[in-house]
């Protein structure tokens, strides 16, 4: 456990070293809108297939550590060869999105397995002390590598991505991708010496299929639908902050890394406040809430002409996903058994990926034709995202959602950074 601490700490590094700067570098390369969409929003449904696939190798019986192992190392390989591509400058955007889906798909694999592993390991009577403390230093962790890495871009690069050459530079992020790769190395040594218990199996999947079919199954499916049509009104706009800022407002890295620090603050910092709410107002209500401030997201960037507004609209972004984790997953807690709950959230994660990349190619096409206008598409994504949420409430019937679980039950682990969200949540798998 301790050293489980550790290596969350060494993840957060890649993640602030590595994720946090893959839509930058491709903004670097001249990736047109369609590509800076694909590189946030593809890794997302790879993302969620690495999910199934650990899903099905846990069901043929495998043992969590080589799968969670083998991810790691692919992990590993793939932000090496990233950097070594770099400093060849052989690589595009095209490459860049390829590699990045790669590499989600190997850590979703991995965090899959992880999640089940430890969360048989960690004794049930301080699991919530233990994951809460284990995030505080991922979190920690995440704001570090982000800081340091924007000064090493600031520091190497020849200039703001929107402001040189498409192509120019690149020697900074050969040096910030071989310390997501070295960080990530020594993580894949921590998970090796440490011991997994005793593997019990997945539950027989023809049990989650009769579970389906139950008014909580069938709950479930409607909240799931839910949450993918919220994801498609959200990602028509948010892939497009990023290159806003860098391209529009023509941040600086050390800008473009203060906005995005700001929208982890603000997430970590509000998500307790969040749990406190659910606990006692409910999970239903604090969800439909989240649903419409989610919608609010996008209407500071209307207005934002530097880094002030930025700071500004991104910890309203984290605040407000903040608000929509905790309350979404508490929901899923709430319609779910332990174990039909590896199956759903996996549906979950390709769900919801296929709508954001669907929703990332309607932003580029809209894109195309409001002639490139960013703010457009951010007025259409809230209009889409306030459509959703007011219907949310007849999809959620209050019924459906009669037992309550206190903010305590829902253990969280970081699987990555996005842009518009800060870090990233799933539920940890802990089975009692």
């Amino acid at each position: 456990m301790r050293l489980s601490i550790v290596e969350g700490a060494l993840y957060a590094v890649m993640v602030g070293f590595g994720d946090a700067f893959f839509l930058a570098d491709a903004v670097r390369l001249g990736a047109s809108a369609l590509q800076q969409g694909l590189v946030i929003t593809l890794p997302l449904l790879m993302g969620g297939a690495g999910s199934v696939l650990a899903l099905r190798v846990l069901g043929a019986g495998r043992a969590r550590k080589t799968v969670v192992l083998l991810g790691v190392a692919l992990q590993v390989l793939v932000l090496s060869a990233l950097a070594l591509l770099q400093s060849l400058q052989l690589v595009t955007p095209t490459l860049l999105i390829l590699m990045v889906s790669l590499h989600q798909a190997a850590g979703q694999c991995a965090g899959t397995a992880w999640s089940s592993w430890y969360g048989d390991l960690v004794p049930s009577g301080v699991r919530g002390r233990y994951f809460a403390r284990r995030s505080r230093w991922v979190y920690l962790a995440t704001c570090l590598g982000l800081v340091t890495s924007g000064f090493v871009l600031h520091g190497l690069e020849p200039g703001a991505p929107g402001a040189v050459a498409a192509g120019a530079g690149g020697h900074g992020f050969v040096l910030i991708f071989c310390v997501a790769a070295a960080a990530r190395l020594v993580s894949f040594v921590l998970l090796l010496v440490s011991p997994e218990p005793r593997f019990r199996g997945l539950p027989d999947l023809a049990w989650t299929r009769r579970y389906l079919r139950t008014s909580k199954g069938r709950a479930a499916g409607r909240l799931l639908l839910l949450g993918a049509a919220v994801q498609l009104a959200v990602y028509i706009g948010s892939p497009y902050f990023g290159p806003h800022m860098l391209e529009g407002l023509r941040f600086t890295y050390v800008e473009y890394t203060v906005a995005s620090v700001a929208v982890v603050l603000a997430k970590v910092l509000i998500l307790p406040l969040w749990g406190r709410a659910v606990d006692a107002h409910g999970a239903r209500a604090i969800y439909l809430l989240a649903a419409l401030l989610v919608a609010l997201v996008p209407l500071p960037w209307l207005v934002a002409e530097g880094l002030a507004m930025a700071v500004f609209a991104q910890a309203l972004s984290g605040a407000c996903w903040g608000a929509y984790e905790v309350g979404f997953f508490s929901l899923i807690l709430e319609v779910t058994y332990s174990g039909t709950r590896p199956y759903v959230f996996a549906a979950q994660n390709v769900l919801q990926g296929a709508m954001q990349l669907g929703g990332a190619m309607v932003g580029a096409v809209l894109l195309g034709l409001v002639d490139g206008s960013f703010l457009a598409i951010f007025a259409i994504s809230a209009v889409a995202r306030a459509l959703v949420a007011l219907l949310a409430p007849r999809l959620l019937p209050r019924l459906a959602f009669q037992q309550h679980l206190g903010h305590r039950d829902l253990l969280l682990r970081v699987i990555g950074l996005r842009p518009h969200g800060g870090v990233i949540h799933r539920p940890i798998d802990a089975d009692e």
